[in-house]
């Protein structure tokens, strides 16, 4: 419907908005939260960026525990992120946005969140989840702790509460400086069908991490 893409649109710029607002003060999209707890992003949105490239690490090896479920028919509110190779099965909060009109994170270090201001899985366009590197201290392993060992091929799927699921394949990743992520493009819809996720990255200064990790994946199934 018009109306819903114009709401979308509106949405889209109200975040990046608050984003702006923020800076690079702090290391969370969230004041509610443990001040050490880091996921998702802020700061400035340039005209052009110069994302680092990722260099992934040794990952833990996949063992298969996941069972792939039926494919899904229709768009979905989801339930369940799975990231096989990382052994990451997170349940799923959904979020929108705080009263500074900042993103807001996910409460749980095991749990990942959803923005209801992105599309829903399997509606054709792009799906946005967040969720913390370490929690409580710098150090302390939340679910995306691995997150840069992703490279392209990767599955993640994304369960709804039918048990039924949608699969993504990582096709890019990219390593952004805190004042350097165009949120706009990473938060945009796309004509293709896609899944972002995104975390804290780089080193821990002054109550925060200076980097945000953007990992991007297609629709497979």
């Amino acid at each position: 419907m018009p109306f819903a893409r114009s709401r979308r649109r509106a949405l889209l710029a109200l975040v990046a908005a608050g984003v702006l607002g923020m800076g690079i003060a702090s290391g969370l999209l969230s004041s509610k939260l443990t001040p050490r707890s880091h996921s998702v992003a802020n700061g400035p949105i340039p005209a052009a960026t110069s994302p680092t490239a990722v260099q992934p690490t040794a990952a833990p090896t996949p063992d298969h525990w996941w069972k792939p479920l039926p494919t899904a028919t229709a768009p979905f509110q989801p339930a369940l992120l799975v990231i096989e190779k990382l052994r990451v099965q997170a349940p799923v909060e959904v979020k929108g946005v705080d009263a500074r009109n900042v993103m807001e994170a996910p409460d749980k270090p095991t749990d990942a969140a959803w923005y209801r201001f992105t599309a829903r899985p399997g509606s054709g366009s792009n799906a946005v989840f967040s969720g913390h590197r370490d929690f409580g201290q710098p150090g302390v392993p939340a679910i995306f702790w691995h997150l840069d060992q992703l490279v392209p091929g990767d599955a993640i799927d994304v369960v709804s509460d039918k048990q039924t699921q949608i699969r993504y394949r990582v096709t890019q990743t990219w390593d952004y400086s805190l004042t350097n992520i165009p949120m706009q493009q990473v938060l945009a819809a796309d004509p293709s069908e896609e899944v972002t996720l995104i975390t804290a990255s780089g080193t821990y200064i002054r109550g925060g991490y200076d980097h945000r990790l953007v990992v991007r994946a297609v629709r497979t199934s």
